[in-house]
């Protein structure tokens, strides 16, 4: 076969695939195709859902969206929130569509806390599917506090005087300090982690390995220890536009 048949062809063969693809996305976004919500990308996103694989997708969609629709799915999902007044500080800092949160789920904060509403859903999904999961399962109890150093804080990455912002300066950032049980015990970031690999685990240590790999489906940058020694005692957990998970 010539080589300019060979290329209509193959052109061919992907309009075929492309048009194919339309076609089930146009079936799937209108319901003409009907399929489980866990299985279908434009399906809401559902706080009672087990995570699937559009869970991470369905979350971005809906915090890069308008900031009424992310409040009114915290409204929706049992969240404990009080939405505030936008804030616009010197040198890019300040907030939009943030929310004061005190508690979601089964857990409160240590103290309530002004934060983006993407970071208050992702918070609310964490403690859902992967925190509370994983206490009960390293610790036999659950978490009823979440004990938190803050959110806002108009400076730049590692508070230094030059570079780009941190996520605090727009309260897109949460640092967690450790967890107080239903039963009473205190798991602390600073004296409970332990390195992976590590010789010596605790049911402690193993709780918060799965708290901080748990809460990298739900935050775009998730900082440990491990990450570096300015988090020696806390999760910097955000959902900004920078992928880490360390």
């Amino acid at each position: 076969m010539p080589d300019t048949a060979r290329i209509f062809v193959r052109l061919a063969v992907l309009f075929a695939c492309a048009a194919g693809l339309a076609a089930l996305a146009w079936s799937l976004a209108t319901g003409r195709i009907t399929v489980p919500p866990r299985w279908n990308p434009w399906a809401p996103l559902d706080i009672a859902e087990a995570p699937g694989p559009f869970t991470s997708t369905k979350l971005a969609r809906l915090t890069s969206g308008p900031p009424a629709a992310c409040l009114a799915w915290l409204d929706r999902s049992g969240v404990r929130h009080t939405p505030v007044a936008d804030r616009t500080e010197r040198d890019g800092c300040g907030w939009q569509g943030a929310t004061r949160l005190s508690a979601f789920g089964e857990a409160r904060l240590s103290s309530a806390v002004t934060l983006s509403c993407p970071v208050a859903a992702g918070l609310a999904l964490w403690e859902r599917h992967a925190l509370q999961p994983a206490a009960f399962v390293q610790m036999g109890s659950r978490v009823a506090t979440i004990e938190h150093l803050g959110s806002y804080a108009c400076r730049n990455v590692g508070g230094g005087a030059t570079g780009r912002r941190s996520e605090h300066a727009r309260a897109n950032a949460l640092d967690v300090a450790g967890f107080r049980l239903a039963d009473g015990r205190q798991v602390s970031v600073l004296r409970d982690w332990r390195a992976a690999g590590a010789t010596r685990s605790t049911g402690a240590s193993l709780f918060l390995g799965e708290a901080q790999q748990g809460a990298c489906g739900y935050f775009s940058a998730v900082l440990s220890p491990a990450y570096n020694a300015a988090h020696r005692d806390h999760f910097h957990l955000d959902r900004g536009p920078y992928r880490v998970c360390r």
